[in-house]
């Protein structure tokens, strides 16, 4: 697969000033990045672009980001998305930006009732796609390696190469089934819907978190406080650092911190600091 990338800001401007001088003023786009998976915190890892002609990416790790907010900002540029709202907010989030002008198809999914919602299985449905190879091997893949794996690029530029056909197939079944109005408002909640994050929230997405008592709940965030600042630190997951079910057992008073299934490669003297936080805190 051919694919060109865009890494300065002069060539980030210039494609951007590009598409609208051709009138080619939409264009597909998909993110991928790192979730506390490999490392701590949330970044974006590469951003994918297909513009009917080409494919184009970006890397984050090396791209001036003033001319990419410009180019996501630029509410001339239509941007062709598939579930565009966690890709929305990891930007707002993490990189004081933006995305204008969104075409969110998901909300198609739902409208016409598919029985399958992901992408691969609405592509394969809609447009007799069939689902790419390899998905489990890049469902864990680690985007901030460098230099990213041929095989890697190629598997992320599949989420947009067909997102121009996907949204003429479903506009026409949406039309056909009066959806449409329907269709666009859905597409400005996910526009107009406020994306910055409260700070101090994360640990309520917890797993059992709504069952535990208010003092559980207290407990649980300065737990969960403590071993983030550890994750940081060490620029683990905060998973690796304390698993999430056990940090819930120890808000309730159910596990002993002398106990905690710590990761074989955390070193003695920062469990130690960990159990001894722990304590002080209980």
């Amino acid at each position: 697969m051919e694919y060109r990338i865009l890494e300065s800001a002069d060539e980030i401007n210039e494609y951007t000033e590009g598409l609208k001088k051709n009138k080619q003023t939409t264009i597909a786009v998909d993110f991928e990045g790192e979730f506390n998976l490999h490392a701590y915190g949330e970044r974006l890892c590469l951003v994918q672009i297909y513009d009917g002609n080409d494919a184009w990416i970006i890397d984050p790790l090396k791209a001036d980001m003033q001319a990419v907010k410009k180019l996501f900002e630029d509410e001339r540029i239509l941007k062709i998305m598939w579930d565009a709202q966690s890709d929305i907010s990891l930007i707002v989030n993490g990189y004081s930006m933006t995305m204008k002008s969104v075409l969110d198809l998901r909300p198609a999914a739902d409208l016409l009732e598919l029985p399958k919602k992901d992408y691969a299985s609405v592509t394969s449905e809609l447009l007799g796609i069939e689902k790419k190879a390899g998905k489990s091997m890049f469902q864990k893949y680690n985007w901030m390696r460098r230099p990213i794996d041929k095989a890697a690029v190629e598997y992320a530029l599949n989420d947009v190469l067909h997102l121009h056909s996907l949204r003429d197939e479903v506009f026409t079944k949406l039309h056909a089934q009066n959806l449409m109005n329907e269709f666009f408002r859905l597409n400005m909640i996910v526009q107009n819907r406020n994306y910055v994050r409260i700070p101090g929230q994360r640990h309520k997405k917890m797993k059992g978190y709504r069952y535990l008592s208010s003092s559980e709940k207290k407990k649980l965030k300065i737990m969960f406080e403590i071993r983030d600042g550890f994750a940081q630190r060490l620029n683990w997951p905060p998973h690796r650092v304390i698993a999430n079910p056990d940090l819930i057992e120890l808000s309730k008073g159910f596990a002993n911190p002398d106990y905690i299934r710590f990761d074989r490669k955390l070193k003695p003297a920062i469990r130690e600091e960990i159990i001894l936080e722990l304590r002080s805190s209980s």
